[in-house]
């Protein structure tokens, strides 16, 4: 097994490259070989019988496989089947030798059969052993491999094919079947060994009558729709490629001739797809998307064909075959195998086989079975009829490779739950994270409650004077105030008498508050030792003195102390009022008014989702904090902390390890706009050392996020994780700085990036 670290990923995807280079190289000169043996020795016309039996063979295989596969895990299976196919064909090359014409039937059902089972189980493999992330960034390189590997298959099947003859092709294929099935074997899944076989519970639901994987297409929309590209796309190729192959089996006579011509012509493809691969299968996978890239295959078919169609012979039909073989070996291969990358382990497993060669098959049978029915029409017809039901499967292909974006959000966040799952990430059991980051994210302040703020209570009794709840609670008397007839004169004295205890009890003991008193009792958040009972006194009035809170909150000269505070007690409000105000704070010029507000809006969209939220806002406010100089961004402080703890919660309270609050700022407005289960599991795996939920929160927050966000929030996503340290005096002076009551220096680097941005 791998083990962590650059060299070990470096290792991977050179196995994985070396693999795809053998893979490939088999399956073009097995193509060559198999296509020139079976018509040197059959008629054209028997070449879609043996089209649909090797289909209808390779459904059964595909069946077998994708159970064994289920069961028992593909780097447990696809080895062993590699290292099979390389015994047969070496039995396939003796029975040549006495029986060509039976051999040359035996290949092509091998080849046909086999070779995609082995195609896709390969890409299993690799699907298992990277995240989305490893994945997209090592896809390139694998896919370049196997694009050389057709390369050198074209080349060894038109040399030893012209020369010693197109079966001793047979022999030098079978030992790159038997290298692959060696080199497979080193790629264990990205989670470990442990995750190579599945557990003894699984295999004994698996045996119990789990779902099928044909169960799992039905219910999951997103494979459907694959499956359905994969077999529109084949049906589409499988009728030019008849043409193709029936044009050149007329202009050539012998079977040198023709494995010459297909073996220049695979080569010629393999340089060319070569070519695309390097050039452009990155850089659109970045600019377009990988669902735009996937719809390339189907849209090329389409005008490839409507150009084809008056000049159909063998030149325009070789052309359009051509095109067609290097975008589905380049840019759909790199796509595709993309899309499968973040699907939930137990529903690729039981279905990515099924969906590779079962649906690739039936395109077979379904071409197949369209060209038996069209040539019995006059030749000229035919054609032009087979051409045009090509470009309509394509239309179709197109349609839903357009659709296919939402779906792969869709696997990746299921991908996040189940790797959240899989980790048994909940609650306080985060490695390197007690803090509940979900609840963090949601924007529950852990420090209030809605019937009333209870821990800022506990925060009060800290900071207050020794024994002045007990005081209170006993029902002693504070000092006495001197009479005053005005009940609401007597109620603002107390609560300007700067002694804490008397204003504790008269917050205990008012049930409404007017206007004036209520401004009296929004000071007193700046008052540390009674700022927890105010806030819940102004809790309980919220409703009817929101603006007054609004104003407040949004007056920049107000104390900035009362105005970091009041977000916690609109919180509890969920009117649109309160939202629209917290809103309009997110733009405040102090980070913790921001901070505090965006939580709290949180808070309320999670209570009451029907509150209509400005998408555009939200973002721009996103983008506003991913704007700001590094060196801000990764020391930003507040001075009321969320919950009880500090900063050193929000990574799992390990020493000297404290949490980035302005990306929790960034990821706790963006759950206003983006589902929160899934965003949650993405910002912890940012956290956590387990590569396969970090790639998969990268990439999720890369579809997600607009790509302007992506591009700016992108340069603090390096690495987010917890680094350990020893003594941090220099850290420990820094906080304590960020802790003043004014945060001097933070606000001030701040001001000055937004007056230069105004």
């Amino acid at each position: 097994m791998s083990k962590p670290g650059r060299p070990a990923a470096v290792n991977s995807v050179t196995t994985a490259s070396v693999c795809a280079f053998a893979m490939i190289a088999t399956q073009v000169a097995g193509k060559a070989t198999r296509d020139a043996l079976f018509l040197t020795h059959f008629e054209i016309t028997a070449l879609p019988l043996v089209l649909m039996a090797s289909a209808l063979l390779s459904i059964g295989a595909v069946l077998l496989t994708a159970r064994g596969m289920t069961r028992r895990g593909p780097i447990r299976v696809i080895p062993s089947l590699f290292l099979a196919s390389g015994l047969l064909l070496v039995a396939e090359w003796f029975l040549a030798t006495r029986d060509p014409r039976l051999a040359s039937v035996v290949v092509y059902l091998h080849i046909a059969v086999l070779g995609s089972i082995l195609i896709s189980g390969f890409w299993s493999i690799i699907n298992e052993h990277f995240d989305p992330r490893a994945a997209r960034r090592s896809i390139g390189r694998i896919v370049g491999s196997a694009t050389m590997g057709g390369l050198f298959g074209g080349l060894l099947a038109e040399r030893v094919g012209t020369f010693p003859g197109p079966y001793w092709v047979l022999p030098i294929i079978a030992a790159l079947h038997v290298l692959c099935g060696i080199l497979l074997s080193r790629l264990e899944p990205a989670g470990g060994a442990a995750e190579a076989t599945p557990r003894a519970s699984d295999e004994g639901a698996a045996e119990g009558g789990a779902e099928s994987g044909f169960r799992v297409l039905m219910r999951v929309g997103y494979l459907r729709n694959l499956a359905i590209i994969v077999l529109a796309g084949n049906a589409a190729a499988t009728l030019i490629d008849y043409l193709f192959k029936a044009q050149a089996a007329q202009s050539f006579d012998t079977g040198a001739e023709l494995i010459r011509f297909f073996a220049v012509f695979y080569t010629a493809v393999s340089v060319i797809t070569l070519v695309v691969q390097a050039g452009m299968t990155r850089p659109l996978l970045e600019s377009t998307g990988i669902a735009n890239t996937i719809a390339v295959r189907p849209a090329v078919m389409v005008v490839g064909g409507l150009a084809t169609l008056p000049v159909l012979g063998l030149v325009g039909l070789g052309i359009l075959r051509a095109v067609e073989a290097v975008i589905q070996s380049s840019l759909f291969r790199s796509g595709y195998e993309l899309l499968f990358t973040p699907v939930v382990p137990d529903e690729k497993r039981s279905t990515k086989t099924i969906v590779d060669v079962g649906a690739d098959r039936m395109g077979d049978i379904v071409g197949g079975a369209v060209i038996r029915a069209v040539i019995l029409l006059p030749v000229a017809i035919a054609d032009y009829v087979l051409v045009v039901l090509a470009v309509l499967l394509s239309v179709l292909g197109f349609i839903v490779a357009r659709a296919l974006r939402r779906g792969y959000v869709r696997a990746l966040e299921a991908s996040l739950i189940n790797r959240a799952n899989v980790l048994d990430i909940r609650g306080d059991d985060v490695a390197g994270m007690r803090t509940t980051l979900m609840e963090s994210l949601s924007g529950i302040d852990l420090s209030m409650s809605i019937d009333g703020i209870r821990l800022s209570e506990l925060r009060a009794e800290v900071t207050s004077p020794a024994g002045a709840d007990e005081t209170a609670d006993r029902g002693e008397e504070a000092s006495a105030p001197a009479p005053v007839s005005d009940p609401e004169v007597a109620r603002l004295i107390a609560l300007r008498s700067g002694d804490a205890r008397r204003v504790h009890a008269e917050l205990r003991e008012m049930r409404t508050l007017s206007p004036t008193l209520a401004a009296q009792v929004i000071s007193l958040l700046a008052w540390d030792e009674v700022t927890g009972w105010a806030s819940r006194a102004l809790a309980k009035a919220a409703p009817g003195i929101t603006g007054q809170l609004v104003d407040r909150l949004l007056d920049p000269n107000e104390d900035f102390a009362i105005r970091r505070r009041i977000p916690r007690v609109l919180a509890t409000c969920t009117t649109g009022r309160a939202y629209d105000g917290l809103m309009a704070a997110l733009a405040d010029k102090r980070f913790e008014v921001r901070y505090q507000s965006g939580r709290a809006l949180a808070r309320i969209h999670e209570q009451v989702p029907s509150l209509p939220v400005d998408s555009a806002a939200v973002y721009a406010a996103a983008l506003k904090e991913t704007r700001v100089d590094r060196s801000l961004w990764e020391v930003q402080q507040i001075i009321d902390e969320p919950e009880e703890g500090g900063a050193s919660e929000l990574a799992g309270g390990t020493p000297g390890v404290h949490a980035n609050r302005r990306l929790e700022h960034v990821f706790t407005i963006l759950s206003l706009v983006i589902p929160r289960a899934p965003l949650r599991i993405a910002y912890r795996g940012l956290l956590t050392h387990d590569a396969v939920l970090r790639g998969t929160s990268l990439e999720y927050l890369e579809s997600v996020l607009p790509r302007e966000i992506w591009e700016s929030l992108r340069p603090f996503l390096d690495d987010t994780r917890p680094q350990a340290t020893g003594g941090r005096p220099r850290e420990e002076a820094l906080e304590n700085l960020m802790r003043s009551s004014q945060s001097i220096e933070l606000n001030l680097q701040e001001l000055r990036g937004q007056a230069s941005e105004d």
